[in-house]
């Protein structure tokens, strides 16, 4: 997915600890004192022994020094806090793990949020209501179009779009704002549940996760819930979380994958009573550390009971269960492994059919579903079709491409093209239409009774940071798609093709503005939202922009972090940031959207808003 987004971009003391592509983490003395670490002459020499060999030479989705020390400190600390290299961190305090990431980078993070309640309290708790306008989730639908439909919102208004209110909160790959009438609700990668006012930006109540969340939350009529309302949404220790949606107090808590790598990154979907969890992994970025025997996790989707969070059913993209073999160099692996299902899945009332794509596989024994469109029975979960479209494409983090090969790579290594985007299903013509996007920069039509192929159209260069990262977005008639591509070669930009045919209507390439500091990549891998006449997409430049669906000019382009803000909680002089995992949420009027997900360097202060637009700032 969206893997590139996932940890491609990952501190380099993280990516370098687990011998990333070095081996000699293994035999190497234990990290320095701290006390020494705050040190930046120290921290250099550090930097050197440790993480050199793979920043001072980036390849793939390994990211340059200068980019490492420019993202900040606030991410190297979450990630060995509450992150997935919480084991990297072993013997660490907090005030440890700041020393360093101050020493790192020359600045400090961000102080730690106390225990509720938060300075900014709304002075009353509206209501719950779900209209046909809201946002819930990943999409405005379960058909994962991403069109607002209803959005109180003309294209002739979007050139007006001004900041209402900003908001400030810890965490970067924060999940994407759902918005209910006068209720917003977003999790946060430092573990924070939210619930705000949609108008003011004032907190209605916090709920501290112990886990990072991304998953957009989901907010569904419940009888058990005081309010009548729950929200649910999922974290990386593979948990799924129900809360009142009015006060925020638990309802239940349970662990879907015991896979000590297992996490959860794609929106649930809710139908019938039943949650439907996709279920993803780390494990591709930990089988270099030093014992790990490679792989054994397999992506599932999860079935259970809105009540009580009892399960109804599990499905892994494979059934076949991993076994050890022996891979071309001789070595003991384990296979096969990976497919995960690193996006929301969707929803096929009439057929009674749930759909997901499938990530890559991790290691040299075929995996049937890795790179896959799935079609599952809704109440049993049982396989109705399978279209993988990349077959032997294992991959795993680190695997250099020539010269020596670590024992736990995959041989040939795969070209890493796995979907990280949700399909979409659409009606043209009276037939319906499955869209899909992958890596590869290939979009597909695929017929949803069948799973065959009816089209296709490759729209970029694609490969493992490039093609359709996140998200695409569908009116009636057309689907559009932003496309990563960044580097020499690449063709980023907001392509509108036909959905009957998959023929491409315009292509708009990224805007390349002057260079700003550590702020050149133009990566245009944001998911794509749309409403009547208008699509918006961002860019990991931090530009959000929005563009005629007829002709694809650009009617607006704001720099989400071109100016400092003094939040509505209280934090003063903060930037937004890159734009990469999260799309607009658009909602009465208003758009809401995550400035901050951490792949570029944006100058001051915590790099991470959740920013509100309305006409004219009205």
């Amino acid at each position: 997915m969206s893997k590139q987004s996932s940890y491609a971009i990952l501190p380099s003391v993280m990516l370098c600890a687990l011998g990333i592509p070095s081996l000699s983490w293994a035999v190497d003395p234990p990290p320095a004192p701290v006390s020494m670490l705050r040190d930046r002459a120290a921290a250099r020499e550090f930097y050197q022994s440790r993480c050199a060999s793979c920043h001072d030479h980036p390849t793939d989705r390994i990211p340059s020094k200068d980019a490492i020390i420019a993202r900040g400190p606030d991410d190297i600390v979450r990630a060995l806090v509450q992150g997935p290299m919480q084991a990297m961190a072993s013997g660490l305090s907090r005030a440890d793990i700041e020393g360093l990431a101050t020493a790192i980078t020359g600045r400090a993070p961000l102080p730690e949020l106390p225990p509720g309640p938060d300075a900014n309290l709304c002075a009353k708790a509206d209501p719950i209501r779900i209209s046909a306008d809201s946002w819930n989730g990943w999409s405005v639908d379960a058909a994962n179009t991403r069109y607002q439909s209803q959005p109180r919102l003309s294209a002739r208004d979007v050139p007006k779009l001004k900041v209402k209110w900003t908001f400030a909160y810890p965490g970067s790959k924060n999940s994407q704002v759902t918005a209910l009438g006068d209720r917003l609700f977003l999790g946060s990668n430092a573990g924070k549940v939210y619930s705000l006012n949609a108008s003011t930006g004032c907190v209605y109540w916090r709920y501290d996760a112990k886990g990072a969340v991304r998953t957009a939350p989901v907010v569904a009529a419940v009888a058990t819930s005081k309010s009548g309302y729950a929200v649910v949404f999922g974290d990386d220790r593979a948990v799924v979380t129900l809360l009142d949606a009015k006060t925020g107090s638990e309802l239940w808590s349970v662990k879907v994958e015991d896979h000590a790598r297992a996490m959860l990154t794609g929106a649930p979907k809710i139908h019938d009573g039943v949650v439907y969890v996709p279920v993803s992994s780390a494990e591709e970025i930990t089988t270099l550390e030093p014992n790990y025997v490679c792989c054994t996790f397999r992506g599932s989707v999860v079935a259970l009971n809105l009540k009580d969070g009892t399960r109804r059913w599990k499905t892994y993209t494979t059934d076949e269960e991993p076994k050890p073999f022996k891979n071309a160099a001789g070595h003991e692996l384990m296979g096969p492994a990976g497919g995960a299902i690193w996006s929301s899945p969707t929803l096929d009332a009439k057929r009674g059919v749930l759909y997901v794509a499938t990530g890559d596989s991790y290691t040299d024994v075929d995996h049937p579903g890795s790179d896959a469109i799935i079609a599952m029975d809704l109440k049993s979960g049982r396989i109705q079709w399978v279209n993988q479209v990349t077959a032997k494409d294992n991959f795993i983090v680190g695997c250099p491409r020539t010269g020596k090969i670590p024992e736990n790579c995959p041989t040939p290594l795969g070209p890493d093209v796995d979907f990280g985007s949700s399909v979409i299903l659409r009606t043209v013509g009276g037939k319906e239409i499955l869209i899909a996007g992958q890596k590869s920069a290939v979009v597909y039509g695929m017929d949803p009774a069948t799973g065959k192929t009816l089209w296709q159209n490759k729209v970029g260069r694609g490969g493992a940071g490039g093609g359709v990262e996140w998200g695409m977005a569908a009116d009636a008639n057309n689907v559009y798609v932003a496309v990563a591509d960044a580097g020499a070669g690449g063709q980023p930009g907001l392509n509108a093709l036909q959905l009957a045919t998959g023929e491409t209507l315009w292509h708009t390439a990224t805007p390349v503005l002057p260079c700003k500091t550590q702020r050149c990549p133009i990566s245009q891998s944001a998911p794509v939202s749309a409403i009547p006449g208008v699509a918006f997409s961002g860019a990991v430049d931090g530009h959000l922009r929005a563009y005629d669906t007829k002709s694809g000019a650009i009617v607006w382009d704001f720099d989400t972090a071109a100016e400092a803000y003094d939040t509505v909680n209280g934090i003063k002089n903060i930037h937004g940031g890159a734009l990469d995992a999260t799309g607009p949420t658009l909602v009465k009027g208003m758009l809401f959207q995550h400035s901050g997900y951490p792949g570029v360097m944006m100058t001051g202060g915590g790099q991470n808003l959740l920013m509100a637009f309305s006409v004219n700032g009205k």
